[in-house]
């Protein structure tokens, strides 16, 4: 019995890890975003909770395979996002990407792609960033920047 109690105290803390390690993954994409940013003279994004929370749940979708890889639905985040911010909302913008292991190449690969570098620099306020990690060990990474 004294077994089974320390291999369910791991199983917590191993998943307390892995969400700690995602959360950090995260706050490692924005401030590579802002290093960017200012690297251009623009003003530092801010971290939202609520629009990482809905980032996050993109990044979780398209890493169980339940959505596809892409911006589909992207209306539906949007509308999430103004229930976030009450309705406060000027301007939103989405990135996504797959094949990086860490936050610094997933940035220079959007700084590469015009789209992407656009709206990492566009004029926006806030940002949520979400990662997930697939079964196969794909890391999913979304941001949503808005105004």
């Amino acid at each position: 019995m004294f077994k089974t109690i320390l291999l369910g105290l791991c199983a917590i803390s191993c998943i307390a890890f892995v969400s700690v390690a995602n959360d950090n993954l995260a706050k490692e994409v924005l401030r590579e975003t802002n290093q960017f940013r200012k690297s251009r003279s623009k003003k530092e994004l801010v971290w939202h909770d609520g629009l990482s929370e809905i980032a996050r749940k993109h990044s979780e979708a398209m890493a169980n395979g339940t959505m596809p890889f892409g911006h589909k639905d992207f209306k539906l985040r949007e509308k999430e996002a103004r229930k976030v911010l009450d309705g406060k909302l000027s301007a939103i913008a989405e990135n996504v990407a797959y094949g990086s292991n860490t936050a610094e190449d997933v940035v220079a690969m959007w700084k590469n792609s015009p789209g992407h570098r656009q709206n990492m620099l566009g004029n926006f306020r806030y940002i949520g960033v979400g990662t997930a990690k697939s079964k196969d060990g794909t890391i999913y990474f979304t941001q949503i920047f808005v105004e």
